[in-house]
């Protein structure tokens, strides 16, 4: 076996890899600090636009839940006020009805008024005319059994003589 001998580094084998590092963290902060300040400085832009974005959501959300909340607990008088507007509604409606149904009722009674009248004049016209005509028929038939040939002949004889006469 052999032996190594341990060699321990001097300032001088330290100083050119330093001095190489150094001059390449100089050419890259050269470089690239300009793009590496506007990502940061975009990167910060987006990130307090998405912050603002994100209050404004919850602030809406927040006053979401508070209207939502609050509809909730009105809802039994928002209910209660539906109810009494159907109600009311509905009582007009019946109101109305009634008064078209009534009117209605009137104008028939009226209808059947005037139709019954004109039924019972044309009847009692009827009546009168068949009444009258019985009343000839029989007077026809009782002159007829009472009049003897000599009241025809008389009779015939003043007609004559009232039709020569001058009027």
């Amino acid at each position: 076996m052999t032996q190594h001998a341990v060699h321990h580094a001097t300032v001088g084998d330290l100083l050119w890899p330093t001095l190489n590092f150094v001059i390449f963290v100089a050419v890259l902060v050269h470089f690239l600090r300009a793009p590496a300040v506007e990502y940061f400085r975009a990167r910060t832009a987006r990130l307090r636009e998405a912050l603002q974005t994100g209050a404004r959501a919850r602030a809406e959300a927040q006053a979401l839940r508070a209207a939502l909340a609050r509809d909730v607990e009105n809802l039994p008088a928002l209910r209660a006020q539906l109810r009494a507007d159907l109600r009311a509604t509905a009582e007009r409606e019946c109101e109305a009805l009634l008064a078209l149904g009534r009117a209605a009722a009137e104008r028939i009674r009226t209808d059947a008024r005037l139709l019954a009248e004109h039924e019972f004049a044309a009847a009692r016209a009827a009546l009168r005319f068949e009444v009258i005509e019985e009343a000839v028929r029989q007077a026809t038939a009782l002159i007829r059994q009472a009049i003897r040939p000599e009241d025809q002949e008389q009779f015939v004889r003043e007609f004559v003589a009232g039709a020569g006469a001058p009027a």
